[in-house]
């Protein structure tokens, strides 16, 4: 089904303790993940220390992969390894990329042109509305749109652009043989016709809560900027702003009324100096010397 150098890639990325940071050190050292499983345990150590390595050692040799590989068949799963040339451009040259991604539906060259949109999982009519026509404008424009499959402003921008047919990609918190919420099943097939379910996470991986920092990472790592949209003083689309930021990214904001609940972490990124953009020719203008240098 797969190749072994594809099988190797696998397995280092099921390994509880190689994270992505830990498995860019190994891979300076070792080259290839073929070489770290089979590395003495001394030679790991000689990069992560003693206890670490110690640790590794035996998860390695308790890695399921069958089951893993029986899962992926089953759903139909692609597997995209950081030495893949269709491993997005975007998302490999971030600080922390995913060692795999997998993948159900298909990421396209031209899926680098993608903007990401957040917000708040309990949006007014007003976000919803915003949600819907920004994103609307941006597919028009060519752009893939990109979320993170959550109820609320996620889901009303793939919503979005399914219904003028482009492209839009989903980041999960999860395992992509998980649907996350419940209601998003057909939402979630439909992406899978016209775009792609992503995760870093293995198969049968639960939506835990401490997942959703690190799929956010991504959701700002495959896209040019990032829009958000009506997000409260605590709202996860915040943590997807500071990865922005971390990564160069533009960071695009919607400004609404003065005192709303949803709107309080939105206002204090416009006042720390997101771009405060009322539809998508705000954002496109602002991106459009970038891309130009970029992509000439």
């Amino acid at each position: 089904m797969f190749k072994k150098r594809v099988l190797d890639w696998l397995t280092l990325a099921l390994i509880p303790q190689i994270g992505p940071l830990r498995a860019k050190r190994l891979l300076e050292r070792f080259k290839e993940p073929g070489a770290i499983l089979s590395a003495p345990q001394k030679d790991i150590a000689s990069v992560l220390g003693i206890s670490l390595a110690w640790i590794i050692d035996k998860q390695r040799k308790m890695v399921e992969l069958d089951k893993q590989l029986y899962m992926i068949k089953k759903h139909q799963v692609k597997i995209i390894t950081q030495d893949d040339p269709a491993f997005p451009k975007n998302l490999k040259n971030i600080f922390d990329p995913p060692i795999v991604l997998f993948l159900r539906g298909e990421i396209l060259p031209q899926d680098d042109f993608s903007i990401a949109i957040v917000g708040t999982r309990i949006p007014t009519a007003y976000g919803i509305n915003m949600a819907r026509q920004i994103s609307k404008q941006l597919g028009e424009q060519g752009f893939t749109i990109v979320s993170g499959g959550a109820r609320g402003i996620d889901a009303a921008v793939h919503q979005s652009a399914l219904e003028i047919r482009i492209r839009t990609l989903a980041v999960l918190g999860c395992g992509v043989d998980i649907v996350y919420p419940a209601e998003n099943t057909y939402l979630f097939e439909q992406i899978v016709q016209r775009g792609a379910l992503i995760s870093e996470f293995p198969m049968g991986t639960r939506p835990l809560r401490a997942n959703f920092p690190r799929r956010n990472r991504i959701i700002s790592g495959l896209s040019c900027g990032v829009v958000v949209i009506e997000a409260p003083e605590r709202s996860g689309s915040l943590i997807t702003a500071s990865f922005a930021l971390e990564q160069g990214r533009e960071l695009f904001c919607v400004p609404g009324q003065a005192g709303s609940f949803n709107m309080k972490g939105s206002h204090q990124l416009l006042r720390e100096g997101a771009r405060l953009v009322e539809n998508a020719n705000d954002i496109v203008e602002e991106l459009e010397p970038m891309l130009r240098k970029e992509y000439a």
